[in-house]
């Protein structure tokens, strides 16, 4: 239940007892009876007169009460309060006439003033400073940050907060192989497929603390760090992306389930500076972020489909996260119009969470990388074998001992001063 909900029920219960106390001392008996005597010299009534009850009086104020100070509450413009609480006073009285040619008496006041009461509490909730405040951020906010969260931002005081500079983790996830996808099926079904994809990633980020900055057919941008400051941005990302390889598993066997289609879809974060504020024009309006972080983590994610990986990490990231990841490294790359390398990461794990097999696996993996690029190719084709668990389909590692072999066979020996391994990022 967020604030308004529960700011809602409240008004709603302190409407709802002074008018039960109302009833129970018989404040509406005098006018049920004159509206029981309008409309017996108005209208035609069944031949047993009318017979009030209690209860539905009880319920028709009751709900409305609660419906008016939500109503009340949620809407931003006044006039349109007003319209609704006229419209709901005269809903109620019409409800009054037709009842009693039903035979049930129901007098209408107790609704209306119900409705009332509560409609101008909402109003004088909902026109607060942090009410008003909490309306106009909702407009750029709904969907792409959770409850918590939301109300959390709303609570500031100083809007202008989000419009600096400031250190975020960048996350994409990425349908790698959307073009495929797109020609090897109807648009209908693909149309359904990558709706499925975007609702299943975003949900589960937004849940988990996640701020979304873009959603189309081919890719789902997270921010952390951003709207809402996070010392520890990074090491949350990597906390969600731990989990997200497994959500993922599940995301990709969906789709192959119900569209006979195998979906590869990779994630990668960065760390880095970006200009955060609010962008764009009218309604195109968003809060978002500009900066090189943004891209080279929409680059990192396009190399999981070179590599076979399933989460991509940069350098920056983990040197902020490196006592609670598990990791293991892949290739120097340097960003589209930058000279300076830096290395790639894979993210296998949350640090201590990977099995005794598993680490012996990633250190011999580990130890492979470093002697291929100081050029001890059979030392490091041999690590490679030793990474290799029985039964299990490891991708980047049959991507470097392809490397290895394809290296022996050329009697090719890394320069020293040059890792083997690097490569330029392409921009996307």
């Amino acid at each position: 239940m967020n604030r308004n909900h529960a700011a809602a029920m409240f008004i709603g219960v302190l409407v709802c007892i002074p008018l039960l106390a109302l009833y129970h001392f018989g404040f509406f008996i005098s006018t049920a009876d004159w509206f029981a005597g309008l409309f017996a010299r108005d209208f035609v009534l069944p031949k047993g007169g009318l017979k009030q009850i209690i209860w539905l009086q009880y319920g028709y104020y009751t709900i409305m009460a609660f419906v008016s100070a939500w109503v009340c509450i949620e809407m931003i413009s006044q006039w349109r309060r007003l319209a609704f609480l006229l419209g709901g006073t005269f809903l109620t009285i019409t409800f009054a006439c037709i009842m009693s040619m039903s035979g049930i008496l129901f007098e209408p006041v107790s609704g209306s003033l119900a409705m009332w009461f509560a409609g101008i509490a909402g109003i004088a909730v909902g026109s607060s400073v942090s009410g008003y405040r909490c309306h106009v951020m909702r407009e750029y906010f709904v969907g792409r940050l959770s409850t918590r969260l939301f109300e959390e931002l709303a609570d500031q005081n100083n809007p202008a907060k989000m419009t600096e500079r400031r250190e975020i983790t960048v996350l994409t996830c990425r349908l790698l192989n959307h073009a495929e996808l797109s020609t090897g099926i109807e648009a209908p079904q693909f149309e359904e497929l990558a709706t499925h994809f975007q609702r299943s990633v975003t949900e589960f980020l937004i849940a988990r603390g996640a701020y979304l900055d873009d959603c189309d057919a081919r890719q789902v941008r997270v921010f952390f760090g951003f709207p809402l400051s996070d010392e520890h941005h990074a090491l949350h990302a990597v906390q969600v992306a731990a989990v997200l390889r497994t959500q993922l598993g599940v995301v990709t066997r969906e789709i192959e389930q119900r569209f006979g289609k195998k979906a590869q879809i990779g994630v990668a974060f960065s760390t880095g500076p970006a200009v955060c504020g609010l962008f764009g024009v009218s309604h195109f309006e968003s809060f978002s972020a500009i900066g090189d972080v943004i891209d080279f983590s929409a680059q990192l994610c396009a190399l999981n489909a070179e590599y076979g990986s399933k989460v991509l990490i940069s350098a920056r990231t983990y040197a902020l996260v490196k006592d609670n990841a598990e990791v293991r490294p892949m290739e120097m790359v340097s960003a589209a119009g930058s000279s300076q390398m830096s290395e790639v990461y894979e993210l296998l794990a949350e640090k201590g969470t990977l099995h005794e097999q598993d680490t012996r696996a990633r250190d011999a993996f580990w130890q492979g990388v470093v002697q291929y690029r100081k050029g001890d190719l059979k030392q490091a084709l041999e690590s490679f074998k030793n990474a290799t668990i029985e039964g299990r389909d490891d991708t980047p590692l049959k991507y470097f001992t392809d490397r290895v072999e394809v290296a022996l066979k050329e009697k090719s020996v890394p320069e020293k001063e040059t890792p083997k391994h690097a490569r330029k990022l392409a921009a996307t």
